[in-house]
């Protein structure tokens, strides 16, 4: 016999019948209850999490910039995932050098962080992965209407930070800040506990000839306190052995980043133009000497012949590398791109030598064995080409050429796209649309072709 108790909904305060004795809400409110129930657990979680932020490594990051900034209203409007997500980037370029304790790559400002007038936002829109060189010798430059910046007039006093303030200090601000938008990531994002922490920690514990504090120990960078725990073990350092990012291919990848996400504008329009002249400059290097790196902009398959470019006899291979990598930079920071200085100087440096691979060192067997390669080249062939032609730098004749292989193509695409099929409903279901005709066929003389008197006798 089933027991029904009278209960009281803790949601409503509505009456309501049931069976079960831990029941604590109506049909109606119980969906409501479940999802307020995950919704509590989840903003919970989220301020735990945000509890943690002095010791996780991006928001330490985010300490030091708000502090070189004096504010942390550099964060107006920042999408956090966004923003981390390319400073996880700029990681994986693997630039970093730990012997010079220099990185080759750095996470440039569009509007400096301290202009004349303004305060360059921490934005992933006013952010890009530059060469440190030019970033070194541009680093302050900025150009009108370009990137995401807050007036010095504008700032708040309660927002400022000074420069001696702690990364708690700072972070705490950093949360008041932000408010909602920070539990909101906090909800679907874990905060990471740096490994430099744990690693300090035994180092502080287990190293004979240490005589720093642990605050001091947790400012040492991972390959410090990894050089003190290996000699304390006696052991070697590993290191972590991968060749950085060819340079072009950090330029193209932010350049193509931006032409998505920027606003329509003239910034937007300049950056979109390097495209083409990055695509041209690394399939131009990736047939040079040292051209280790840039497969993944055109590939190298064994038995295809395939040279777009050459550099012109006399000149200079350093000084056009140096002038596209700066032009790149500069129209990522915001400067006017000048078309047809890029365009001439290309025509004058290199030359264009085919449109078309050659595939006659190939066969079916090579191409099986070597099915990724020949599969990510036949994709990029198409990119590069159209790079080429749309900065105008095939001549006329090997572009008359390519545009009438294009036409016949169409032609032959066409045909084959309005042919009709017909499916076989069995094996022995023919096509009545398919012929085929022996081949080298031979009459019999000796066979009848038509029909002859034949006289019987009587």
């Amino acid at each position: 016999m089933t027991i029904k108790r009278q209960k009281v909904c803790n949601l409503c305060n509505s009456q309501f019948t049931t069976s079960q004795i831990k029941a604590k809400y109506c049909p109606e409110c119980r969906t409501k209850a479940k999802k307020k129930s995950q919704t509590d657990r989840r903003l919970n979680l989220a301020q735990r999490r945000v509890i943690s932020l002095p010791q996780a490594d991006e928001w330490l990051w985010i300490a030091r910039e708000c502090r070189k900034a004096g504010t942390v209203e550099i964060l107006k409007g920042v999408d956090i995932a966004a923003l981390f997500a390319l400073r996880k980037i700029r990681y994986q370029t693997y630039g970093w050098d730990a012997e010079t304790n220099k990185s080759k790559f750095h996470l440039c400002h569009i509007s400096p962080v301290k202009g004349m007038e303004s305060v360059g936002l921490l934005h992933h829109l006013n952010l890009f992965i530059g060469n440190s060189l030019p970033n070194q010798k541009f680093s302050n430059k900025s150009y009108k209407g370009r990137g995401l910046c807050i007036p010095k007039s504008e700032l708040k006093t309660k927002w400022r930070i000074t420069a001696g303030a702690s990364d708690r200090q700072v972070l705490d601000k950093v949360t008041n800040y932000l408010g909602t938008a920070l539990i909101d990531y906090a909800k679907d994002h874990p905060i990471r506990k740096s490994q430099r922490f744990s690693l300090a920690k035994w180092v502080f514990q287990n190293d004979p000839a240490n005589i720093l504090t642990i605050e001091e120990l947790n400012y040492l960078s991972m390959s410090e306190l990894r050089k003190i725990k290996a000699k304390v073990e006696g052991k070697e350092v590993y290191k972590f052995n991968y060749p950085a990012k060819r340079s072009v291919l950090v330029s193209l990848q932010e350049c193509q980043r931006l032409s998505e996400q920027l606003p329509d504008g003239q910034h937007k329009s300049d950056i979109a133009f390097m495209i083409p002249v990055l695509q041209v400059a690394a399939a131009w290097l990736s047939r040079t000497a040292e051209g280790e790196g840039l497969s993944s902009l055109l590939e190298k398959p064994y038995g295809v012949k395939w040279k777009p470019l050459e550099l012109r006899e006399g000149m200079d291979a350093s000084k056009l590398r140096d002038f596209i990598s700066f032009q790149a930079f500069e129209a990522l920071q915001g400067a006017p791109v000048d078309r047809k200085l890029i365009r001439n100087t290309l025509r004058k440096y290199l030359t264009v030598t085919s449109l078309a691979p050659d595939y006659s060192g190939s066969n079916s067997s090579m191409q099986e064995y070597f099915a990724n390669e020949y599969s990510q080249f036949v994709k990029q062939v198409p990119i590069v080409k159209n790079a080429l032609i749309s900065l105008g730098l095939p001549d006329k004749v090997m572009l008359a050429e390519e545009l009438i292989k294009a036409e016949v193509a169409a032609r032959e695409e066409a045909i084959y796209a309005s042919f009709e099929y017909e499916q076989c409903a069995d094996l022995y279901d023919y096509s009545t649309i398919h012929y085929e005709v022996e081949e080298d066929y031979t009459p019999n003389p000796n066979l009848r072709t038509f029909r002859e008197e034949v006289f019987v006798a009587f």
